[in-house]
């Protein structure tokens, strides 16, 4: 019975365990059991909106796609599979046979279209310097652009394709110095006229009369003593435009009648003429890209309203800059021209129109700006004219009615004409530089110069004395140095001039 009992144990051992390895065996072939060690793994990259076409070994009967939304696949033939990118990102395509039975599994991967793309570059750019790549809906753009520009244009390029934007792992060539040599040019010109006729008509006694004109006291109001002469109420009337703001350059008395009654005429001219001319010259040095910015000038305060947390407002200062400003970006290219993005700004305060903040009087600005790009090359300049500004002004001043009688009115009135330009130019020239070499000594302004002693500064009343040559020489000259000359005309030593 025993033996009996350990055989029946031993066969259903055996049968549960036959049972086990078919449960196993069907689990791993089914289709949602994951990948077997016979099933093969292809990994393949399609562009966005761009299709490929997939061939294997064996027969297929179906297909499983991971994510519909991005990818669509569509069977050609028993051993062919077309693979449409709907959507940037990654998924897996799962093929089986006829039992069922996982054949193979295809890691889909949906990208840019990088080719696209870097034929694109290639072409706008001009250089094979750069390289495009993509992981997870990403650009990568790596290599070496030949300048600023063209890396920009690069990102520009790939931002307009990829959604998911843009790593820049480029490297830019050798960078280079660019020195902006900008000369600021206003002139200032002023012109005026002005004509005036005086009118003086009184009696013997000066106690009486009328004045007409510019001289704006009666003359009545100047005290006369003793008896009237002849010339008394002629200098009378000068004395009464001297008094005036307006002060005539050339004056012409008159004295037409001095018989019991005086008549006297004063016909004053003027003519002025100003010119103004400022001038500034800076020079500045910025890296290819980069910004560099300059201010001539001064900040002046403005006081600015601000409310604080417990509901009070409190006055706070804000400094406006003022002046000639300046402000450029080059970009050196690759055929070695120099792109210029170039700001500059003239303003000055103008207290004429200022504005009064809380009893504080604040100057408004009279700004002249430009804001330009150009492309040069090294040494060449440019010019930013027609900066003009221009007033005009007319006056007349007449007795009413009489003076716009025809002949007798330029008699009666005075007239006044006053005109005022200002022009601007900017001249701005760039210059590619490279630094000192090392150990250089580099001039400055106070090379060629020493204070003075106190024998030269008390006795010679000099300031600073030259300093001498040997001393701020950087590279002593060895061996004859100097202007050689010509001494006959049948010389021939070399190096004589």
């Amino acid at each position: 019975m025993s033996r009996v009992v350990v055989q029946t144990f031993f066969g259903l051992a055996i049968a549960l365990l036959t049972l086990t390895l078919q449960a196993n065996t069907a689990e791993l072939s089914s289709p949602t059991a994951g990948r077997t060690t016979d099933a093969t793994v292809q990994h393949i990259v399609v562009a966005v909106n761009k299709s490929r076409t997939i061939h294997l070994a064996r027969p297929f009967a179906s297909t499983m796609i991971g994510s519909s939304d991005i990818i669509d696949v569509l069977p050609l033939s028993d051993r062919s599979l077309y693979v449409l990118g709907k959507k940037i990102g990654t998924t897996n395509l799962s093929i089986l046979d006829e039992m069922n039975k996982l054949e193979s599994v295809v890691d889909v991967e949906v990208t840019v279209d990088t080719a696209n793309l870097q034929a694109k570059i290639q072409s706008s750019i001009g250089t094979r310097g750069i390289r495009v790549s993509s992981t997870d809906g990403q650009v990568i753009l790596t290599g070496q652009a030949p300048d600023a520009v063209a890396a920009d244009r690069a990102v520009l390029l790939a931002k307009s394709i990829s959604p998911n934007g843009v790593i820049n792992a480029m490297s830019v060539a050798s960078s280079q110095q660019v020195l902006l040599k900008v000369r600021f040019l206003e002139a200032s010109r002023d012109a005026g006229r002005e004509l005036g006729v005086n009118w003086f008509v009184g009696n013997k006694n000066g106690t009486r009369g009328i004045n007409t004109g510019n001289g704006a006291l009666e003359i009545s109001s100047v005290p006369v003593i003793g008896p009237a002469t002849s010339s008394i109420p002629v200098f009378q009337t000068a004395g009464t435009l001297i008094g005036t703001a307006n002060q005539p350059f050339g004056v012409g008395l008159a004295n037409l009648v001095n018989k019991g009654q005086t008549v006297d005429v004063l016909i004053s001219a003027l003519e002025t003429q100003g010119l103004i001319r400022r001038l500034a010259e800076p020079n500045l040095m910025a890296l290819s890209g980069d910004t560099a910015r300059f201010l001539a000038g001064g900040e002046f305060p403005v006081p600015i309203a601000a409310t604080g947390t417990n509901g009070f407002v409190t006055p706070t200062i804000e400094y406006k800059p003022f002046g000639v400003r300046l402000s450029f970006t080059p970009t050196v290219l690759s055929n070695g021209a120099i792109n210029l993005r170039i700001a500059p700004e003239v303003s000055e305060l103008d207290f004429a129109n200022s504005v009064s903040i809380s009893g504080t009087s604040v100057p408004s600005l009279i700004k002249r700006d430009a804001l330009t790009t150009v492309e040069l090359r090294d040494g060449q300049s440019f010019a930013i004219a027609g900066l003009l500004q221009e007033n005009d002004f007319r006056g007349r001043s007449q007795i009413p009615w009489l003076g716009s009688v025809p002949v007798l009115g330029p008699l009666l009135s005075s007239v006044a004409y006053q005109k005022h330009e200002t022009d601007l130019v900017i001249i701005v020239t760039p210059h590619l530089v490279q630094p000192a070499r090392p150990g250089q000594q580099l001039a400055s302004p106070l090379d060629g110069r020493l204070p003075s002693n106190d024998p030269d500064f008390f006795l010679f009343s000099q300031s600073e004395i030259p300093k001498p040559k040997t001393d701020f020489a950087v590279d002593k000259p060895i061996g004859p140095y100097g202007h050689m000359l010509r001494v006959g005309p049948d010389s021939t030593q070399p190096g004589v001039n």
